[in-house]
C-alpha cells in the first residue's frame, strides 16, 4: 500500500535532498530510553486527552500506536506535560489501542512505495528512458498515476524530533484559530471527533482554512501583507501542519491511499505554500525549501489538476529536479478541468523547467494538447485569452534557448496554429 511504504533505512542514505533526519530512538537520533514500568491504560486514555491531544490531532493517540512508538519514547515525551506515573499510564493506553502498526521510519504516502536516486532515475522509472517520449499522447499521460511513480522527494516522516520536516506540529492550534467564528472551529472539530466521518472532516478542514487565511481582516495566524510577507510565518506553518496531520490520520485510520477530497489534499499543499512564501526570507522558517518541495508534491500528486504547476515545479527545481518539474507541469495540464486556462501556464512551465534534450518534445506535447482542447471548443475568454497568447509566446522564447533551429521552427508553427484557432 502507498501509505505503508518506505520503512527500509538503507534507502534513506541515497536521497537527492539533504533533509533526511533521525527521529527519536532511531539510529543517530536521541538516546534509547529504558523501558518504563507498566501503567494504567484507563487512566492513560483520560490523561492523553487532557494533556497531549492538543498536538496529536486525532485526540486518541492513534498515531503513536500506528507508528509503533515505544513506551520509552512515549514516557520521555509525556513527562514534559505530566508526572512520570501519568506518563506510564499514557504509554499503557497507547499499547491498548487496536491499531495496525508500521515502523517508525515509514514515510506514509510515499509515491510508488519507494524513492529513486535523482532526476534521471525518475525519468527512467517514468518513461524507461531519459527523454520526453515523442509519441506520448494525452490519454497515455493522463493514465500515469503520480501516486505510483517513485520520485526523489522523501515525504515527511511522521515524527522527527530534531526538525520541522515531519507531520507532527510543533505547537497546538492557537486560541485565535480555535475561537474563530465565536468558537465555530472548536465546535466543528468536536463534531468530527464524536463521529469521524469524511463529510465532517471536510467541514472541519474548510473552517480551519478559513480561520487561518491570509489577509484576514481580523489578523489571522496566516495574515499576509504585501511586500512584508506572513506576519507570523512559523505560527501559520504550524497551524497548517496541524490541519495536515488531522487529514493524514484520518486517511491512515481508514486505510485510504487515493484521492479523497480536494480540500483535504489542499491542506497538505498549503503547508508547502507557507514554506514557499517564506523561502526567500532567511531566518523566518527552518527548512523552507525542503518543506516546500515535499508538502507541495504530496498535495499535488493526489490532485494534479488543482494548483498552479509552477509553484510545485519551482520547489522541485530548487533541488535540480527539472524532469520531475516538467512532469508536474504537463501531467497537471492534461488533468485540468474543461475550460481551464491554466493549460497555457502549464506549457510555459514545461518550457521553463525541461532539460535541453527534453524541451522540444515536452513543449510540442503541451502545444498539441492545447490544440486538442481548442478543437473540442475550449476557448479562453478575455482577459484570459490575451494572457494565453502571451504565455504561448513566452513558452516559445524559453524553448528557443534550448532547441535546434529546426525544432524551433516546428514549435513556432504549432504556436501560430494555436493562435490562428483562437479568436
Amino acid at each position: 500500500m502507498l501509505m505503508r511504504a518506505l520503512s527500509n533505512p538503507v534507502a534513506l542514505g541515497v536521497l537527492v535532498f539533504a533533509f533526511i533526519g533521525c527521529d527519536g530512538d532511531s539510529p543517530g537520533g536521541a538516546p534509547v530510553d529504558p523501558d518504563p514500568p507498566a501503567g494504567n491504560a484507563t487512566l492513560g486514555a483520560t490523561a492523553f486527552v487532557e494533556s497531549c491531544a492538543e498536538c496529536h490531532s486525532s485526540r486518541d493517540a492513534f498515531d503513536l500506536a500506528f507508528f509503533s512508538f515505544p513506551d520509552s519514547t512515549i514516557v520521555r515525551r509525556a513527562v514534559f506535560h505530566v508526572d512520570s506515573a501519568t506518563a506510564r499510564d499514557i504509554a499503557a493506553h497507547v499499547r491498548s489501542l487496536d491499531a495496525e502498526t508500521v515502523g517508525r521510519g515509514t514515510r506514509v504516502f510515499q509515491p510508488g512505495g519507494r524513492m529513486v536516486v535523482g532526476d534521471v532515475a525518475f525519468a527512467l522509472e517514468l518513461f524507461g528512458t531519459d527523454k520526453w517520449p515523442a509519441d506520448l499522447t494525452t490519454e497515455r499521460l493522463r493514465a500515469i498515476d503520480p501516486l505510483n511513480v517513485p520520485v526523489a522527494v522523501p515525504m515527511p516522516l511522521w515524527s522527527d524530533e530534531a526538525t520541522n520536516r515531519d507531520w507532527m506540529p510543533g505547537q497546538p492550534l492557537s486560541a485565535q484559530v480555535l475561537e474563530h467564528g465565536g468558537g465555530a472551529v472548536e465546535d466543528v472539530l468536536a463534531a468530527y471527533y464524536a463521529n469521524p466521518e469524511l463529510d465532517r472532516l471536510v467541514r472541519a478542514v474548510r473552517l480551519l482554512r478559513r480561520s487561518q487565511r491570509e489577509n484576514l481582516d481580523t489578523g489571522g495566524v496566516c495574515q499576509h501583507v504585501d511586500g512584508v510577507g506572513f506576519i507570523d510565518p512559523v505560527g501559520c506553518f504550524e497551524s497548517r501542519r496541524w490541519t495536515a496531520n488531522l487529514v493524514g490520520q484520518h486517511m491512515l485510520r481508514e486505510d485510504l491511499d487515493d484521492h479523497v477530497h480536494p480540500e483535504l489534499h489542499d491542506a497538505w499543499w498549503n503547508v508547502g505554500n507557507v514554506a514557499r512564501r517564506t523561502a526567500r526570507r532567511a531566518g523566518l522558517l527552518e527548512n523552507r525549501e525542503e518543506n516546500w518541495a515535499a508538502w507541495m508534491y504530496l498535495g499535488w500528486m493526489f490532485d494534479p489538476g488543482r494548483h498552479a504547476s509552477v509553484y510545485t515545479g519551482l520547489g522541485l527545481a530548487n533541488f535540480a529536479l527539472d524532469r520531475h518539474a516538467t512532469f508536474v507541469a504537463l501531467r497537471s495540464q492534461v488533468a485540468r478541468p474543461m475550460g481551464s486556462s491554466a493549460i497555457y501556464n502549464d506549457v510555459d512551465s514545461a518550457a521553463n523547467f525541461a532539460p535541453p534534450h527534453w524541451t522540444f518534445e515536452a513543449v510540442r506535447f503541451g502545444f498539441s494538447h492545447i490544440l486538442e482542447r481548442i478543437s473540442s471548443g475550449e476557448i479562453p475568454r478575455e482577459p484570459r485569452l490575451s494572457e494565453a497568447k502571451l504565455l504561448l509566446d513566452r513558452a516559445v522564447n524559453r524553448a528557443s534557448r534550448k532547441v535546434s533551429d529546426g525544432e524551433l521552427t516546428e514549435l513556432l508553427q504549432l504556436r501560430d496554429e494555436i493562435v490562428a484557432a483562437l479568436p
